[in-house]
């Protein structure tokens, strides 16, 4: 049994997604089967409304949010019930300075809005997203930011961030990757698009493309996804 640790309320314990075996989207999305599990991946508590991927280890901190916090309050009344849960574990990541997991979720609640053929709201969290995006060296989470650009519709953003990018050393999959966005970019396309399109043939083991989403961004995050951690 789990409890949540703001109110001492029965919980669900921590949802641990299949693995995922085919190719993710450019911003790393899982594929199926684990990409139909989205609304599972935040669980909100009945009793207080807190919301995290695991309730029984939310601390202090954050309990004091939940609590007593009025932009969390405002955003547990208003927001999307689709994303609601994304929206508020990104808030409290925010106010404890977690910006690699307050970035994943905000990229999280633009996907359950695309499910939701919620366009607005898709175009919007991918702007917040894109606000909060931290600078990284590491590749795929700037090939990422390029899509999460794209996607919003922000080409000039998106052509920059990728022109930047093609100046870094990149492997070869890194490589083709960013070509197609490129190109998708001078398209003005805003579409999903699968990682297997910019490398082909895909396997049919889990696709190369994976090992960015199982360490990447923000690691902790696909650690307890993927029951890693």
């Amino acid at each position: 049994m789990s409890v949540c640790a703001v109110c001492g309320a029965v919980v669900r314990p921590v949802f641990k997604a299949p693995a995922p075996e085919l190719a993710p989207d450019l911003d790393f999305r899982p594929g199926e089967p684990a990409r139909s599990t989205l609304r599972r991946w935040v669980a909100e508590c009945s009793g207080c409304g807190a919301a995290a991927p695991d309730l029984s280890a939310v601390g202090p901190q954050d309990a004091e949010v939940v609590r007593a916090d009025p932009e969390y309050a405002a955003l547990r009344a208003q927001a999307p019930a689709f994303a609601r849960g994304f929206l508020l574990w990104a808030l409290l990541c925010q106010r404890r300075g977690d910006v690699w997991a307050a970035a994943e979720a905000l990229l999280q609640a633009a996907w359950a809005a695309d499910d939701a053929e919620e366009a607005e709201w898709a175009v919007a969290w991918r702007q917040q997203t894109a606000a909060v995006w931290p600078p990284s060296a590491e590749i795929q989470p700037r090939l990422c930011l390029v899509d999460i650009y794209r996607r919003a519709g922000d080409f000039y953003q998106a052509a920059a961030a990728a022109e930047t990018l093609a100046e870094a050393p990149l492997d070869e999959s890194s490589a083709a990757i960013l070509a197609f966005q490129r190109r998708l970019i001078g398209e003005r396309d805003t579409g999903r698009q699968l990682m297997s399109s910019a490398l082909r043939p895909p396997a049919s083991r889990p696709h190369v493309s994976y090992q960015g989403v199982r360490s990447g961004p923000g690691t902790g995050f696909w650690r307890r996804l993927f029951g890693r951690g």
